[in-house]
């Protein structure tokens, strides 16, 4: 009988070459102590920098990582669904490529994760310039206002039930889609629970900060959710993805 895949550990990366080889190694590191049996899916969004060639390196000596790759840039919300699409674990843990989430975060929300569909970590306090927190405080409070969604950092790292992930499939294709993911966790599966982690400096690369295309889709996602009824029920399931991989 084959052994179960306890936990993926996913990992967006776009232009992250100074700092995703040791994200991917210190979560491999930390994962080996949790459970018995992980794996690590990184997608490489179309970076234009070495972020491929770091990864590739990677995997040619680590069996636990597997590799996605988008030829051109996609943005966030298409990275996050083929990332959710391929994990195989019981449980998925969604963290950034950009080494600002140390590894012991997801320790925090493992030991909170009973009862609930997903666990947010709140990066507390928050390591990101004044004006992209206040940005992202305005943002969670209008989600909240409008959903009834109990969490603070909506955009925070995620450990879900990856079944219950499969069930929801949000709609949304802009920066709403996770906290469409949440709010519908919330309404029909187990729930959410919402735990401080902590958060550190970016050293190298660039914040992919927030354009006033991607908030006017969000925007007009939000509106959607919130007064269109056939945005009630969930997505159809996903399409195969248009995704390079160079391991499985």
């Amino acid at each position: 009988m084959p052994r179960v895949t306890q936990l993926s550990i996913v990992i967006p990366a776009y232009d992250e070459e100074g700092a995703i080889a040791s994200v991917v190694a210190e979560n491999a590191v930390f994962a080996a102590s949790l459970v018995e049996r992980f794996e690590l899916v990184v997608c490489d969004d179309g970076s234009r920098d070495g972020t491929w060639t770091a990864l590739e390196r990677l995997a040619r000596s680590m069996p636990e990582l597997r590799l996605l790759r988008h030829e051109a840039n996609r943005g966030i919300p298409a990275t996050m669904k083929d990332l959710y699409d391929a994990a195989r674990g019981q449980w998925t843990y969604f963290t950034p490529g950009d080494g600002q989430v140390p590894p012991d975060a997801l320790g925090l929300m493992w030991a909170a994760r009973e009862g609930v569909s997903a666990v947010v970590g709140r990066r507390f306090p928050r390591r990101d310039r004044k004006v992209r927190g206040l940005m992202a405080g305005a943002y969670a409070t209008l989600v909240r206002s409008l959903f009834g969604l109990d969490v603070r950092d909506v955009d925070g790292v995620k450990l879900y039930r990856t079944a219950d992930v499969r069930r929801a499939r949000p709609r949304s294709t802009s920066v709403f889609f996770e906290a469409e993911l949440l709010v519908r966790l919330t309404r029909g599966a187990s729930g959410v629970r919402e735990v401080n982690v902590p958060h550190r400096p970016r050293t190298s690369g660039r914040a992919k900060g927030v354009t006033l295309p991607s908030t006017a889709r969000a925007l007009r996602d939000v509106a959607a959710f919130a007064l269109l009824p056939a945005w009630a029920a969930p997505a159809q399931e996903p399409a195969v993805s248009k995704v390079v991989g160079t391991n499985s």
